[in-house]
């Protein structure tokens, strides 16, 4: 299985399970539109923004890395 979906089956309970605490804390109930909105949140973030960002981080650093030795 790709290190993409092995991160975000750890992720999504962790986002879920702490709004629904919160919810709970707060409302005296689970709100589970922000459960469900939250576990959404935390798939695409994973899966697809992190990555993306990690991505360009890297090729940031390549190419400063190239110009240190350039000169």
């Amino acid at each position: 299985m790709n290190n993409r979906w092995k991160n975000a089956l750890l992720v999504i309970p962790i986002y879920g399970a702490v709004v629904f605490i919160m919810g709970y804390i707060v409302e005296g109930k689970p709100v589970w539109n922000l459960v469900i909105s939250s576990v959404i949140a935390g798939f695409l973030l994973v899966v697809f923004i992190l990555p993306r960002m990690e991505k360009k981080r890297l090729a940031k650093e390549k190419k400063t890395q190239n110009s240190l030795e350039d000169h």
